[in-house]
């Protein structure tokens, strides 16, 4: 049991910043209503929050470990803390996003590599702040759902695309155009957090992350 919950907890670490791709999509319609540009701002929290995830990584082959994320957010400074807990409560990473850069505080082996922290740390990014540049553009698909995206100055892609069923999608594309990564979201949104979401790697090695919202608050 013991080999099995630290073979999880390493393949997390791995694969947190392996990333991969899908074939490329169009952009969303350009110019949209500024109602459209709102509702896909609404996805992001707006003041400062704290949060609890329960974090479900499941890995090829059926491997599975359970971890909780902690995150404290500040998106007016773009000021993200993030800390990764075993079950047993004790951290095994705890970082800062601040203004695009990442601090670690601390991390344990496997957790201690600068490609794991840029990787998770750019991960929470996705999922909490809203992108920081100026919209590419915005608009409605044909079934009515709104769509935007934004582009970096690094050339990097996010899109956010609203489903049928009234949840979301974030997607974030390299200079290339390939998806690097890809997030769905589920409602009921409490304070600006969607109640479950879930990150996929796609390429070379594909994991998911199912994540809970245990609890919220400012």
């Amino acid at each position: 049991m013991i080999f099995k919950k630290n073979r999880g907890i390493f393949f997390l670490g791995f694969l947190l910043f392996s990333i991969g791709c899908v074939p490329q999509i169009k952009p969303p319609l350009s110019p949209g209503q500024p109602e459209d540009l709102q509702g896909c701002l609404t996805i992001f929290p707006a003041g400062s929050w704290e949060s609890v995830h329960k974090i479900e990584a499941v890995f090829r082959g059926g491997v599975s470990s359970t971890l909780l994320g902690v995150t404290r957010g500040e998106p007016s400074t773009r000021r993200i803390q993030s800390l990764l807990l075993a079950p047993e409560g004790f951290t095994l990473f705890e970082g800062e996003f601040r203004e695009g850069e990442i601090i670690v505080k601390k991390a344990i082996p496997p957790f201690d590599s600068p490609a794991f922290a840029k990787g998770l740390m750019e991960d929470v990014a996705l999922l909490f702040l809203a992108p920081p540049t100026r919209p590419m553009g915005w608009g409605k698909a044909s079934d009515g759902t709104r769509a935007c995206s934004w582009e970096g100055p690094d050339g990097y892609q996010t899109e956010v695309r609203e489903s049928p069923d009234q949840g979301w999608r974030i997607r974030r594309r390299d200079d290339q155009g390939e998806v690097v990564r890809e997030v769905s979201l589920k409602g009921p949104f409490i304070q600006g957090l969607a109640a479950n979401m879930e990150l996929r790697g796609l390429r070379p090695v594909p994991y998911t992350l199912k994540m809970t919202l245990v609890q919220s608050g400012p």
